[in-house]
């Protein structure tokens, strides 16, 4: 039995390092939060404080999902687009600066959803939906019995 891998295609080999840059660029800023913070008056510290603590948090989820994206798992293309989806587009709507963010954020999302990346996800999806069908099937006939 031969089992070969499927090719890489390129919109994905191109979404991983964005995705990795994405995570970088997160955990940066949030240094920079901690940094401006420290040099702050007291009463304007516990904002960068906080908006610190949000973006180590979102470069770390975004970290995690990129590295599920590295070992070709459905679940990090899953949660990257909905990560994506969540966060980039209230980003959009608060002006250039972290709107740019965003832009950047959804742009990711869109190498996910280009063709090649459905395609080498396709038999993961397919085999994730039967299995779900034949929980809920087990289900029905554990209810119905």
């Amino acid at each position: 039995m031969k089992n070969t891998k499927p090719v890489l295609p390129p919109s994905l080999r191109a979404a991983r390092w964005w995705w990795s840059a994405a995570a970088i660029s997160a955990l940066a800023f949030a240094g920079g939060f901690f940094l401006n913070a420290a040099t702050r008056p007291g009463n304007e510290a516990p904002g960068f404080w906080g908006a610190g603590i949000a973006l180590v948090g979102l470069g770390l989820v975004i970290g995690y999902c990129t590295l599920q994206l590295w070992r070709g798992k459905l679940s990090g293309r899953m949660s990257l687009i909905w990560c994506g989806v969540i966060v980039g587009i209230p980003l959009l709507t608060r002006g250039v600066r972290v709107g740019i963010f965003g832009a950047l954020l959804l742009v990711g999302v869109a190498l996910l959803f280009s063709p090649g990346t459905v395609k080498y996800f396709a038999p993961q999806s397919k085999a994730a939906r039967a299995q779900r069908k034949a929980e809920r099937q087990r289900r029905k006939r554990e209810n119905a019995g």
